[in-house]
């Protein structure tokens, strides 16, 4: 963030009193986590030979950020194309399992729409399919509903203390088929969310598919959004001056800083790859503190069934563990960012810091 935000934003409070009743609120620490892509595959709750890790999880993810968990989508695999019945009877059981976990771990979670939440790429370019599954999004994952018409539920945001966290869908109803990218009525919401907001200290915005390429990917169809940074969505965040976009789909860790918005790639694909990864957030009055960190796991048993459209061993693993150095040791961070409201100050490290420019050979 740059002083140049700063201005504006209070320019627009239109009292000393309303000012006032803001800084009060922005006294108050916020803490959060990031984990877009867990578990892009079937897993029910509970799924036996996945349990203890992912308690074990799941308490990290409560200590580092009790204050909610942001989703950037890809939930389940959910490859259910054969009517509008099997997607409302597969998406009941899992998805409920799947909020049920966070329930049982006393956590708020806001979920983005990813491809799998329309059934992947396969349900995706079937219309009728994909709104079948967008119908049950918007009925079972209990999202906020402040978000345009079309995408009720699917596209929102929330506002706590200095932050304000907007949720898009980077899909949209093409007809035939679903287009990846966000349309005009979504777009026209979220200016009018940014502009309401305008006081905010600190705005993430996260979608499931990223925008500034190239990112390093794997077991993924390394979708991207439609125009990238020559997107309508893209220059509506630099006009905005966005400061965090979180998005996931490929599996990988990318940061990149374009047109002084971060971009943060990340998660992993749980029950197939064995180095695994959250982010953590910490929002204080003027300053917002982002960490990666990262931890491995093993596999072992056979591959878990109830994934169509899948090979024999195209699927996830019976049996997920924590590696003896992470039972030890825990996650270990592997970037921080640390970004000053009111100067053009950041700190940066480890993946974080790999995305600044090159400094300068000393002479």
């Amino acid at each position: 963030m740059t002083s140049k935000k700063l201005a504006p934003r209070f320019l627009a409070l239109v009292s000393l009193c309303v000012f006032a009743q803001a800084k009060a609120e922005d006294k108050k620490e916020i803490r959060f986590t990031s984990v877009p892509d867990i578990f892009n595959w079937n897993i029910g709750n509970p799924q036996p030979g996945w349990e203890d890790t992912l308690d074990w999880f799941f308490k990290h993810l409560k200590k580092e950020g009790p204050d909610f968990n942001l989703n950037a989508g890809d939930i389940m695999d959910a490859r259910w194309w054969e009517n509008a019945g099997q997607v409302k009877k597969k998406t009941e059981e899992y998805w409920t399992g799947f909020k049920k976990r966070y329930r049982d771990h006393d956590l708020k979670v806001y979920v983005a729409p990813g491809d799998h939440e329309y059934g992947d790429d396969g349900g995706l370019r079937k219309g009728d399919i994909a709104r079948a599954f967008g119908k049950q999004f918007t009925e079972l994952m209990d999202m906020p509903r402040n978000g345009p018409k079309n995408h009720l539920g699917r596209a929102f945001f929330v506002r706590q203390g200095n932050l304000l966290v907007i949720t898009l869908d980077t899909f949209e109803d093409a007809g035939p088929k679903f287009a990846y990218t966000v349309g005009d009525e979504q777009l026209a919401w979220m200016e009018q969310t940014l502009t309401a907001h305008q006081d905010a200290e600190f705005v993430i915005v996260q979608g499931h598919l990223p925008i500034v390429g190239p990112v390093r990917s794997k077991n993924s169809s390394a979708s991207m959004l439609k125009g990238g940074t020559n997107s309508k969505l893209w220059k509506l965040m630099v006009k905005h001056q966005v400061d965090a976009y979180f998005c996931g789909e490929h599996h990988r860790i990318t940061v990149k800083k374009h047109d002084g918005i971060w971009q943060i790639v990340h998660g992993a694909l749980w029950g197939t790859q064995t180095d695994l990864n959250y982010l953590s957030g910490i929002v204080r009055p003027g300053e917002m503190t982002l960490k990666l960190h990262e931890f491995d796991v093993e596999y072992g048993g056979g591959y878990l069934g109830d994934h169509p459209h899948r090979g024999p061993k195209n699927k996830p693993r019976e049996k997920v563990s924590l590696t003896a150095k992470t039972k030890k040791e825990g996650p270990r961070t592997t970037g921080t960012l640390i970004l000053k409201s009111d100067s053009n100050e950041e700190t940066a490290t480890g993946w974080f810091e790999k995305a600044l420019p090159a400094k300068p050979a000393a002479k």
